[in-house]
Formats: structure tokens, sequence, C-alpha cells
């Protein structure tokens, strides 16, 4: 893999980390209200969760193909 490659492989591994950290973070402080009794800050929480899903999915879209050696436009 050339340098360049590497260094584009590293970005999207970077982003895509750094997504799924957020997903995460924000089911784990949803779970932490819901256990405590407060149903709707879990729930407030939860509607966080489309956004960083579709963070996830950017991310995701992003990185895959070039961990499968391909590039894309």
């Amino acid at each position: 893999m050339a340098d360049n490659d590497q260094q584009v492989l590293q970005t999207y591994r970077s982003a895509f980390d750094f997504a799924l950290a957020n997903l995460i973070d924000t089911l784990k402080e949803a779970q932490e209200y819901l256990g405590e009794g407060y149903d709707l800050a879990a729930i407030g929480t939860m509607t966080m969760f489309d956004d960083r899903a579709e963070d996830m999915k950017a991310a995701l879209h992003l990185f895959r193909p070039v961990c499968q050696g391909r590039r894309f436009a």
C-alpha cells in the first residue's frame, strides 16, 4: 500500500473510530439515565442516536472501500 493510501486509510479509520465511540457513548448515556429512573432523559438522549447512526454510516461508507483496497470518487 502506498504512503498516500496508508494516510487515507488512517484518516478514515480515525473517522470510523470517532463515530463508533460517539454512538457507543450515546447508548451508554441513555442506559445510565434509564437505570437511574430518568426515563425522559433516556428518551431525549436516544433522539441523538439517529444523528450518531448517520455519522457512523458515513464513516463506514468511507472506511470500508479503502479497507477492501478500492478507491472511489
